[in-house]
Order: structure tokens, then C-alpha cells, then sequence
């Protein structure tokens, strides 16, 4: 059946509800269930659907309040969060909440998250972002589910090289590349999200392992500080990349999506001419 013809069926049926009985039917909504995240994962792993994630406190807040009752309500919204998600509610003051603490990349909430079926967060947006526009969620929502499905094709990631700093720059000369230095810190939010939902694309992995001799690095231990100090780091995650000499020939920060993390790459292969 056609979606045009099932529109104007559930146009008629409408009408003639409220001719017969005095009401209308009732606007498709979506529920958030308050089940264990693993259930929730199981489920998205069994499915092939994201889980969606309602993050706040025990009381909902207004402005989630009516977004759910003015555009989760919505039939092309609603039809679609229904299809391709499952919709979980996490109490975080609850101990089912501070288990779920450690998988929320970010510091605050209420905010809806999207995670795939292996517990990875996708992308958030929280209720004020969604009431200023609805197109807001279905852009994030969209593209959690394409992120996913990506990943279930992913078979590689970036290789990170364990060498000592001297040894780096010493592989650097012998191979003529440059040293792409991941920046990161263990408390570093951005960072972990990009360790888990970037490094891990196989477009990514595939430039970074061909054109870079790759190193990941906690700026606050071993050699990290000293580093930090000389590239002048202050932000993480800060991607440096650097010749067999120790010039800094390239350097960007923060989040950054699949396409322009590549094209920074792009960027220190350019500046190395």
C-alpha cells in the first residue's frame, strides 16, 4: 500500500471516528521505557534500530514535557523514532543512572542520546534545540542511524604505534612521514567520543594508517606533560602533527566528524610540502 493511500485512509477513518463517536483518534507518540541499557542494547543488536536515550532526573522537565506531548506526537516524527528507535528513560539520580554515567559523554542533561548496539554514543540534542526546530532531531536522529550503520561494516581503526617519543621521531625520518599526535586526557570527553565513533571508521583508519605514523597520548602522564608544554596544548582533544624533526607542522582541536577530521589530515599533508 502506497503511503498517500494510507494518509487518506487514515484521513477517512479520522473523520469518521469523530462523526460516530464525537473524537478523534488518538496522534501516534512514542513511550520511553525505564529497562536496563544492556536489555536496550540487546534489543538494538537484535533489531538493528538505535537506542534513544531520555536523560535527566526523576521529574521531567517543561520543555521535555512538550516536546513530547507537541512533536514526538507528530505522524512523520513519531512513525520514524518508532521504526528506528528504542526509546529508554534513565533516572540518573537512580543506581540504574550512575551505572549508565560512565557511557554519557557529555556533562549535561536532561538531553535525549543516541547510542548504537554496542553502547556507543552516536549524538545528543536536548528538548530546547528540538521545540526551536523539530527538523533538529530528525537531523540527529538521521544521522545516529547512519553512523551505526556504518559501524556494523567497520573491520578497522586507526593503529596507534607505542614507542617512546625519540623512537617516533626516528621511525618518522626512516618512513617520511609525518607524526599525527592524538592530544588527549582520561577525563576528556570529546576525546573518548572521537576514539570511539572516528578513529574507528575504516575511510578514517585508512587515511590516517597510509599517510601517518600514529600515536595516541595521555597529555597529563609520562611523556604527555613535556609534550603539552612544548606545543603549547591547552585544549583536548588537540591533534598536532609533527615532522621527524619535532617541527610542528600542523595542528587542530575538538570534536570533529569523519569528513573534516580528513580533511585536517589532508591540511598537515599539504603544509609538509
Amino acid at each position: 500500500m502506497q503511503p498517500f493511500q494510507v494518509s487518506v485512509q487514515r484521513f477517512v477513518l479520522s473523520l469518521l471516528v469523530i462523526t460516530v463517536f464525537g473524537y478523534a483518534l488518538p496522534a501516534q507518540t512514542i513511550t520511553f521505557k525505564e529497562i536496563p541499557f544492556e536489555e536496550a542494547m540487546a534489543q538494538a543488536r537484535k533489531t538493528g534500530k538505535i537506542i534513544m536515550v531520555d536523560v535527566r532526573g526523576p521529574q521531567k522537565p517543561a520543555a521535555n514535557e512538550k516536546v513530547e506531548q507537541e512533536i514526538f506526537t507528530a505522524d512523520s516524527i513519531a512513525a520514524f523514532l518508532q521504526e528506528h528507535c528504542i526509546p529508554v528513560y534513565v533516572n540518573m539520580q537512580s543506581e540504574a543512572g550512575k551505572a549508565f554515567a560512565p557511557r554519557l559523554n557529555m556533562l549535561m542533561y536532561p538531553t535525549y542520546v543516541f547510542y548504537d548496539g554496542q553502547g556507543v554514543q552516536l549524538d545528543f540534542i536536548n528538548a530546547y534545540m528540538i521545540a526551536k526546530d523539530p527538523a533538529n532531531l530528525m537531523q540527529k536522529a538521521r544521522g545516529a542511524l547512519a553512523q551505526a550503520k556504518e559501524r556494523v561494516a567497520n573491520s578497522r581503526s586507526i593503529i596507534f604505534t607505542e614507542k617512546k617519543w625519540a623512537e617516533l621521531l626516528e621511525l618518522a625520518k626512516k618512513e617520511n612521514k609525518l607524526i599525527f599526535l592524538d592530544a588527549q586526557t582520561e577525563w576528556c570527553r570529546p576525546c573518548r567520543l572521537m576514539a570511539q565513533n572516528i578513529f574507528t571508521l575504516n575511510r578514517v583508519a585508512d587515511f590516517y594508517n597510509s599517510n601517518f605514523i600514529n600515536v595516541t597520548m595521555d597529555m597529563e602522564k609520562g611523556e604527555g606533560p613535556a609534550l603539552a608544554k612544548k606545543y603549547k596544548v591547552t585544549a583536548y582533544p588537540t591533534y598536532l602533527f609533527i615532522d621527524h624533526t619535532g617541527r610542528l607542522v600542523h595542528i587542530a582541536d575538538g570534536y570533529k566528524e569523519a569528513e573534516p577530521f580528513i580533511e585536517v589530515g589532508k591540511q598537515a599533508l599539504e603544509a609538509k610540502k
